[in-house]
Parts: structure tokens; sequence; C-alpha cells
């Protein structure tokens, strides 16, 4: 994922979001292969930022 910076959680909020409702709209146009990938990328994004925020109590 790269380096953390103080931007960095807004906009991986941001993405998580976008992922979100990309969900929604697939379930209900029913196209369900992406989905599982979705959730995996919204998993795998809040494992970041809970590193970043370890990160910035340690300090």
């Amino acid at each position: 994922m790269g380096k953390s910076n103080k931007d960095d959680l807004t906009k991986l909020g941001h993405k998580i979001n976008q992922l979100k409702k990309r969900i929604l709209r697939t379930k209900i146009s029913g196209k369900l292969e992406k989905v599982e990938f979705r959730k995996m990328r919204i998993n795998k994004i809040k494992k970041h930022i809970q590193e970043i925020i370890s990160k910035k109590k340690k300090k």
C-alpha cells in the first residue's frame, strides 16, 4: 500500500465508501462475481488503516 501520510486516512475511508456503493449497485443489478473481491479489498484497506492508527499511537 505504500507510505502513509496524514491525509491517507481520509483517502482510504473514501475508497471504502466507494467500494461499498459498488457492492450495493452490483447486488441490485445481479452481477455478483466481483462482490467478494470488493469485500476483500475493503478488509485490506481497513487493516491498513489500523496499522496507520497504531503507528501514530506509538509515537
